[in-house]
Parts: C-alpha cells; structure tokens; sequence
C-alpha cells in the first residue's frame, strides 16, 4: 500500500483543474509554513474570543443524565 504521502501526490497529479491546483498550492504554502498561525489573520476581538473558547472547563456547558431526562420528558411522551 502506497505512503499517505505518495497518495496525495498521485491525487495531486491527477487534477487538470488549473483552479484547484492554485487551491492545492497556496493551501500547502500557507500551512506548510511552520511559523503561520491559523490565529494571526483574526481581528483582535475574535483572537480573544476564540483564546477564551478554548480555554472553557471541558464540563462548562454539561448537565446531567437526570437534568437531561428532565428537560426532554416532554419529547419522550406516547
């Protein structure tokens, strides 16, 4: 079975589409560039919104098993 890398270049060379190439390219020159952050190109506010995501307790928006029974008895009914 071929590499995961030699199946992307057999994919690669297989596209005539000269736009999807362009695509490939700038794909693989943005993120193949070790210093780009994905973060770098957000406005400041939503850097910050996102930073504050994903810094979030993993539990923040949890309830439990009994809470959900609760809320979706109504949808449970015959």
């Amino acid at each position: 079975m071929p590499s995961l890398k030699e199946q992307v270049l057999q994919m690669v060379s297989s596209i005539e589409d000269s736009q999807l190439l362009q695509l490939v390219k700038a794909d693989i020159e943005y993120f193949g560039d070790k210093t780009t952050d994905i973060l770098d190109e957000l406005y400041y506010a939503d850097k910050e919104e996102v930073l504050s995501l994903a810094n979030e307790p993993d539990e923040k928006d949890t309830i439990t098993e009994e809470e959900f029974k609760e809320v979706t008895a109504r949808w449970r009914t015959k």
